[in-house]
């Protein structure tokens, strides 16, 4: 019997902050993302340039002190952190040359190509890859 191959979820930061901010129905398509990974086949990554997105962000937001719990309630997630290497550098750099997109939205983009995986976003510069990559759309109100 062939085994079932693992779906493999790439989220940016867009997704993340929509799960943090509760905006819906993002918010909740991302809950059940990580609900579901004990009970089926799944791996969710995230690169650490996302991560570092994220931090910027919340600590815009609110302060340095916020955006330090939460990368600390993000690192208690199911989820893997990748930190990338020069290949992945440079992948994501050619990606940013060849497409409008920002730097940070390149690596979550290169990773899925390198792990042939979906990432959840509602990013338009990311929605409007869908060539380039498997996107799965997200939605905030």
């Amino acid at each position: 019997m062939p085994m079932k191959s693992k779906k493999r979820i790439v989220l940016d930061a867009w997704a993340v902050l929509a799960l943090i901010f509760k905006e819906e129905p993002a918010a909740t398509v991302v809950k059940e993302i990580f609900n579901q990974t004990g009970r089926i086949d799944t791996s969710i990554v995230i690169s650490w340039i996302n991560i570092g997105e994220i931090y910027y962000l919340i600590a815009r937001r609110k302060n340095l002190a916020a955006a330090d719990d939460v990368i600390a309630e993000i690192q208690q997630l199911p989820l893997s952190l990748n930190l990338p290497s020069k290949s992945d550098i440079l992948e994501a750099a050619a990606l940013k040359s060849k497409y409008k997109l920002s730097y940070a939205d390149a690596f979550a983009v290169a990773l899925s190509q390198k792990i042939d995986g979906v990432i959840y976003t509602g990013d338009p510069e990311i929605l409007a890859l869908k060539d380039v990559a498997k996107v799965q759309p997200l939605k905030r109100v």
